[in-house]
């Protein structure tokens, strides 16, 4: 077979197959370290979650886009507003 139709081939072969992730496991990140008050969130291929609850990327997206503040643990724990959501989302292409 010619060298130019096997690399044709092998091109749409690799552009069919699921594509592997970046990294694998999770990773923690802790944000505002120096203040009084950090927090941490963990990133991994499903997603990430924050104080427990598991959030989207989406999600974060049309928070921001709309003004709004996301209130963890029925409105009890850690409060995301545009600022903090801005910092998760730098991580959207981690995985």
């Amino acid at each position: 077979m010619e060298p130019k139709i096997m690399n044709s081939i092998m091109r749409i072969v690799n552009e069919a197959l699921p594509q592997q992730p970046k990294r694998r496991g999770s990773t923690r990140v802790k944000f505002d370290a120096k203040t009084e008050a950090p927090w941490t969130a963990t990133f991994s291929q499903r997603g990430f979650s924050v104080d427990g609850t598991r959030l989207s990327f989406e999600l974060l997206e049309d928070a921001i886009s709309k003004n709004y503040v996301v209130t963890l643990k029925n409105g009890q724990g850690l409060v995301l507003d545009a600022v903090k959501m801005q910092k998760i989302l730098k991580y959207k292409d981690l995985y």
